[in-house]
């Protein structure tokens, strides 16, 4: 019973620590109007972000809309 105690004590205290280490991502624009476009016109833009947590951000998949 006593080793439950302190296997529960030592749970619950460690659990903020697990909990709060994570990445979190900031973009400061999430969309990027080109205007009007033909289609052999060739565009790019540059979305900057950065990384707020403590842990590593690893981005796996990107999308385009």
């Amino acid at each position: 019973m006593f080793m439950r105690k302190i296997f529960l004590l030592i749970v619950l205290l460690l659990f903020p620590i697990v909990s709060f280490a994570q990445p979190s991502i900031m973009i400061n624009t999430e969309s990027y109007d080109f205007g009007t476009i033909t289609q052999s016109d060739k565009i790019e833009h540059t979305f900057d972000f950065k990384n707020n947590g403590n842990e590593d951000l690893v981005i796996e998949r990107l999308a385009p809309s």
